[in-house]
């Protein structure tokens, strides 16, 4: 069996659970002033749920290698059904994913739903050459984040 050089950056990445994000999103319900119990209090705490958190710290890393290395292998055409893509290391940060690993370094949701994607194709959870229906569900509109903004102060 051959060992490819890609797969010990993309192995380094992957490292068992240490902390939750359960936890850091308890400590963001801790401090914000939330509404009563209802629709408002739903679209509030749904806004503290997609707000983007404040990664200062890690977006002063160094880009990592092993994330170039994905990025290229993911960018190739048609990537999702090459075998070589697969074979190239996806299949080992998928191999991580699936067994409950976590990155050490974050990833772009583009590129780990890539990632789910050529693994789906290849156990053939997601039939080839189907496509995904759009959404039907509306996102929320900048007044409810507003609200939220507002109920903080």
């Amino acid at each position: 069996m051959t060992t490819n050089p890609n797969d010990n950056a993309l192995k380094n990445d992957l490292s068992p659970k240490t902390s939750s994000s359960r936890d850091s999103f308890d400590q963001i319900l801790e401090l914000a002033e939330l509404p009563p119990p209802g629709p408002s209090y739903y679209a509030a705490r749904r806004a503290l749920w997609l707000r983007t958190p404040n990664n200062n710290i890690s977006r002063q890393l160094p880009p990592s290698t092993s994330r170039h290395k994905l990025e290229n292998l993911l960018n190739t055409p048609d990537a999702i059904y090459n075998d070589e893509v697969w074979e190239g290391g996806i299949h080992k940060v998928w191999k991580g994913l699936s067994g409950g690993a976590s990155l050490k370094r974050r990833l772009p949701m583009n590129l780990v739903i890539k990632i789910i994607h050529c693994a789906w194709i290849r156990d053939e959870t997601w039939p080839t050459g189907a496509v995904a229906p759009e959404p039907d569900d509306a996102q929320p509109s900048e007044n409810v984040l507003t609200t939220c903004d507002e109920n903080r102060s």
